[in-house]
């Protein structure tokens, strides 16, 4: 279950359109993910609340934070790094049916390690996870 939120997210973000989206556990090297704006999601922390049973399903509430970085080129404005955010990434967040998703907090820096702007939003996420019970 913890496995699927950032698929979920990064699946739903790339099929709305929003291009360089990626997992923060691809392994892949910040300089093959584009030279221009990309995304990284990634999950901080994750509790699962006590299952709730029915006769064939198994629900488990959850609650996870989690990690978005949206980074561009240095000689970007912290302006146009927030607006990318804000006109692509957080209308298909706030869509999203599966999860409920709520802007903990979001903080642009400059990351002198990769030489870009990272805009850092954590977003507070609940949603129910449902898993079919097997019979002997």
């Amino acid at each position: 279950m913890i496995s699927d939120i950032v698929p979920i997210i990064v699946n739903t973000l790339r099929n709305a359109g929003v291009e360089n989206v990626y997992s923060a556990f691809d392994a892949i090297p910040v300089e093959s993910k584009g030279r221009s704006i990309f995304t990284v999601v990634g999950i901080e922390s994750c509790s699962v609340s006590a299952p709730i049973y029915s006769y064939s399903t198994v629900y488990a509430p959850f609650k996870a934070e989690i990690g978005i970085k949206v980074t561009a080129p240095g000689d970007f404005s912290m302006g146009s790094v927030y607006g990318h955010y804000s006109e692509n990434i957080e209308p298909v967040l706030e869509e999203m049916s599966s999860l409920t998703c709520s802007v903990r907090e979001a903080a642009v820096k400059y990351d002198s390690n990769i030489n870009r702007l990272v805009l850092n939003i954590r977003m507070n996420v609940t949603g129910m996870s449902r898993l079919e019970r097997r019979t002997s």
